[in-house]
């Protein structure tokens, strides 16, 4: 293997809108920076639970060092351990709810209904006033809580510092095109109103009146696809985007301007999913990198976008194909990152876990293209690949010679034995192709890295 050219094994998932053109994929791994060069495939996160409240998990937040948790009709505190302390009940029992706090109090909203958590006083308070419009989520800024009427341009505020307390005058419109808000968040103490079509930057001007004011030449002319296609993450906003001429690009705020992170290959998943005003956006940190995912119905997996890195890579749930990730919710806390799914169930996003929760957590890594421009066939003698090893378990090898699009039979080898790092994972004897590809997976509850691997053809 002496002199065995080094190939590319490393990198993200495909980039074009037609995936045999790029078939390069990253499904539950990602290609990691280590210094100038050099490269690596780490894994993403398994999933490790930490309690079951047995109802849906319709939102969650972190107030005041508190962790609160909303699932089926009731409210619960709960610890990094996942001892769970029952806070409140809700009208409503499913369907996403909102949540933000103020300096004493958690707000609650579902659409229908608002409801106050007081964090000192510990009692749950279901709002009635003639101020409440009905709101699908909310955000918190100096103090104001702040709500958007739903199926229209207006939005309107609580007391500042108080929650409970609304008046029916506090409330403006974002007019400056002619569409509906769709939903709204707050960054650096700005707030984003996204329509349809249209967003608009409101800050806090300082009157008693009416505080908030708008921002004339931050009126944007991109919208928001869904209530929650839109996330706070890497100390900016990213969202979905739509505009008048279509939908389905995903952009970064920078400088209060949106910016274009997706790639063709994103944009043509989401052209395709089945009701893109649906699409759930999350993020998570590893090792103080921040990962911004995104899943819409339809989608065959969950594109993930590393922030550090700026490349996508994928993350899926494996049964018989692959689906998107059924955890979703991602909340910080305790130093730690939590996520709940539809079932109830509450997990821990743990580097060190190779399942989910208990279920397969599949690896693959599918290398680019290996094309010969003179359109004559190579022989390829032995593939050697340096991985993570010594920690038991097998890596499975798959070769197309038609440039993806059909796959051979599972070649098995060895991570090596529990404590035998000098394994060497090589296949030999793996015949000729002018158009070959590779394909690693790893199902096997064992951690998993790619280094690189070198390829000696004749």
């Amino acid at each position: 293997m002496a002199g065995s050219p080094v190939i590319q094994c490393v990198g993200p998932s495909y980039h074009l809108a037609d995936r045999k053109a790029a078939i390069q994929r990253a499904v539950n791994c990602y290609p990691k920076r280590l210094d100038g060069n050099n490269w690596m495939m780490c894994a993403t996160p398994g999933e490790v639970q930490i309690a079951d409240l047995g109802a849906e998990i319709r939102g969650s937040h972190v107030a005041n060092g508190r962790w609160f948790v909303v699932a089926g009709s009731k409210l619960y505190e709960v610890t990094s351990a996942g001892t769970t302390t029952e806070r409140g009940t809700l009208t409503s029992s499913s369907g996403f709810v909102g949540m933000d706090n103020n300096a004493t109090q958690v707000a609650i909203v579902d659409g229908a209904s608002l409801y106050i958590f007081n964090t000192q006083a510990n009692t749950f308070t279901t709002i009635s006033s003639s101020g409440w419009r009905g709101s699908d989520d909310v955000v918190e800024i100096d103090g104001y809580f702040i709500f958007v009427d739903p199926d229209s341009d207006q939005f309107y505020l609580s007391a500042i510092d108080d929650g409970t307390s609304l008046d029916a005058l506090d409330f403006s419109s974002a007019d400056s095109s002619p569409d509906n808000i769709v939903t709204h968040r707050a960054s650096h103490r700005q707030l984003w109103l996204f329509g349809a079509l249209s967003t608009e930057i409101w800050v806090d001007s300082g009157d008693l009146s009416f505080p908030f004011v708008r921002y004339a030449s931050y009126t944007l002319d991109v919208g928001c696809v869904g209530k929650r296609a839109a996330v706070n993450a890497a100390d900016t906003l990213f969202w979905v985007g739509q505009t008048d001429r279509g939908a389905g690009i995903v952009y970064m705020a920078q400088g209060n301007q949106p910016t274009r992170i997706s790639t063709s290959a994103v944009e043509e998943a989401l052209r395709g999913s089945t009701d893109i005003s649906a699409t759930v956006m999350w993020s998570y940190q590893i090792e103080g990198a921040e990962f911004i995912g995104l899943s819409a119905p339809g989608v065959e997996t969950t594109w993930v976008y590393d922030a550090a890195n700026e490349q996508w890579h994928e993350r899926g749930e494996w049964d018989a194909g692959w689906q998107p990730l059924l955890s979703g919710l991602v909340t910080a806390f305790a130093g730690q990152h939590f996520a709940g799914d539809s079932t109830g169930k509450l997990v821990r996003l743990d580097i060190d876990a190779n399942t989910l929760n208990g279920r397969p957590l599949v690896r693959e890594r599918t290398w680019p293209h290996m094309i010969q421009p003179n359109a004559e066939p190579v022989t390829y003698v032995c593939l050697e690949m340096q991985m993570k090893t010594g920690s038991g378990g097998n890596v499975t090898l798959e070769i197309s010679n038609d440039g993806g699009f059909t796959f051979g039979p599972p070649l098995v080898r060895s991570l090596g034995a529990i404590g035998r790092w000098m394994q060497r994972v090589r296949w030999l004897g793996l015949g000729s192709a002018i158009n070959r590809v590779f394909r690693i997976r790893c199902s096997d509850d064992v951690p998993f890295a790619i280094h690189s691997a070198t390829v000696d053809t004749q």
